[in-house]
């Protein structure tokens, strides 16, 4: 997808930190640990409201969430879209309402790189680069301050280092920085996608791991992954295409929205978000 110029003035922010433990996990996650790196950036435009303070929070997420189904090898080849379907919604929606192609890291609040024992975050070459430091150390996510309920999200995401397992993709709705409520649209290197709410009883999932041919799998492969969400309905787009719609009540207020990333196979994990893009829908 061409990339759009939008040019926004940003305020300065200033990052802390602190622990936020969520409630105890199901018993065959409780020794998995995850940190969450949540953030908040401002805009200073009329339709963002612009927040004071930027937090960096650390919390207890599920690793693995949902079972991934073990997939024939031959399945793992990469499909390679040459023309975006008619009714890819990044060609009929028109100019999005946020676009940020990466020339610097503010509107994530990634002026300096985020670092923990699991994984390095930074914008770096036009790109937010997502590198694993351990795996099964769970999810890492960033967000940035829009805060649409119903909209159009997509990322195109660039693989680096990856394979089997190791997984990516786009979070929304998530109302605060610090308890990792949300909904996660995801995909992993071998080819599958999921969907998880995760609410204040904990991560729910609501699209179990399914194989999808729209995948193009493994290293230095491009996706670009959609969600369009209208109230309680979900439409899930995999290079344009459409390949699963559900309904969930679980979340029903606006939330922040951003991107996800967690190791589990390759030791040097590494997923790039080249651009993402917002259309707020009424």
């Amino acid at each position: 997808m061409k990339k759009l110029t939008i040019v926004l003035g940003f305020m300065g922010i200033v990052l802390t930190a602190c622990n936020f433990p969520l409630g105890k996990l199901p018993n065959d996650q409780s020794q998995i640990a995850t940190r969450v790196a949540a953030t908040l950036s401002a805009a200073q435009t009329a339709a963002i409201p612009t927040p004071s303070s930027l937090e960096t929070i650390a919390i207890v997420l599920p690793t693995e969430g949902p079972s991934l189904t073990p997939l024939p090898t031959d399945t793992l080849t990469p499909t390679v879209t040459l023309t975006a379907p008619a009714n890819d919604p990044a060609l009929t929606l028109g100019t999005p309402g946020f676009f940020d192609t990466f020339n610097n890291g503010v509107s994530f609040g990634l002026a300096t790189p985020y670092e923990d024992e699991g994984m390095i975050i930074k914008v770096e070459n036009g790109s937010m680069v997502f590198k694993s430091l351990a795996l099964k150390a769970g999810k890492r996510w960033r967000l940035t301050s829009r805060n649409p309920k119903n909209l159009y999200l997509e990322g195109t995401f660039r693989t680096s280092s990856c394979s089997g397992t190791d997984q990516y993709g786009l979070v929304f709705r998530a109302p605060t920085y610090g308890d990792g409520i949300g909904y996660y649209f995801g995909v992993s290197c071998n080819g599958q996608y999921y969907f998880l709410r995760w609410d204040n009883s904990g991560p729910t999932t609501l699209v179990n791991w399914t194989p999808e041919s729209k995948i193009n799998a493994g290293s230095n492969q491009t996706n670009r992954l959609g969600v369009m969400a209208n109230d309680d309905t979900f439409r899930f787009y995999i290079n344009g295409s459409l390949v699963k719609e559900i309904s969930d009540q679980g979340i029903t207020e606006k939330g922040y929205i951003g991107a996800f990333a967690s190791a589990f196979e390759d030791p040097n994990f590494t997923v790039l978000l080249d651009e993402i893009s917002l259309w707020p829908l009424q």
